[in-house]
């Protein structure tokens, strides 16, 4: 099934952090073709890992912060490879 339209499609998302807070929200907007905004979703992931800048870790003594966030992206991404429901209870 293909989600073919000439609509815009948006998206809104938000992360809740360890102490129950909204810790980062937005929303995405663009062109989709698969149901559930998938791919629009996988090409704001491409646009905003494009915009990070390690040097502004480095100025700021942030490496093992920059560096937490690339390994839980890269498991993100290694379970999400690896499960074809990931968000029907495979997250902890």
């Amino acid at each position: 099934m293909k989600l073919r339209t000439k609509e815009e499609q948006k998206f809104v998302f938000e992360m809740i952090g360890d102490d129950e807070k909204v810790s980062v929200k937005g929303k995405i907007s663009g062109d989709a073709i698969i149901p559930k905004h998938d791919d629009l979703k996988m090409k704001a992931i491409i646009a905003l890992l494009n915009s990070i800048d390690q040097k502004n870790f480095i100025e700021h003594e942030q490496m093992s912060l920059f560096q937490k966030y690339v390994e839980e992206i890269e498991e993100t991404i290694q379970a999400l490879k690896e499960h074809d429901g990931f968000q029907q209870g495979i997250k902890e």
